[in-house]
């Protein structure tokens, strides 16, 4: 969980950094974003079936998202996304750590 949440924080960072970037190195930093947008959502679909959290299958939708939306360098669009994901993957701890609350683990 807090491992798809960190990754998720740091592809916003890396979609920042896009909009400083033009012409063959926007070109090649977009396709390695891409890719790791793509790894990313292969992330979030294993915690979703290990843990059957529906907050993870909508990450991982909004991260398919950002990745469609970076490839017409719609960068705002893809950031909603990103923090839309990041925010349904925080809320899913939220409940996590309640459960081990209800279960005097904490």
């Amino acid at each position: 969980m807090e491992r798809v949440k960190s990754e998720l924080i740091i592809a916003a960072k890396l979609l920042d950094c896009l909009g400083d970037l033009n012409g063959d190195e926007l070109i090649g930093a977009s396709k390695i974003f891409s890719s790791f947008l793509e790894a990313l959502e292969g992330e979030t679909n294993i915690a979703y079936n290990v843990l059957g959290m529906k907050d993870f299958e909508t990450a991982s939708t909004r991260v398919r998202e950002a990745a469609d939306r970076v490839s017409f360098s719609q960068y705002e669009e893809a950031m909603k996304s990103i923090s839309e994901a990041i925010s349904h993957v925080a809320s899913s701890g939220q409940w996590a750590m309640q459960t081990l609350k209800d279960h005097s683990l904490l």
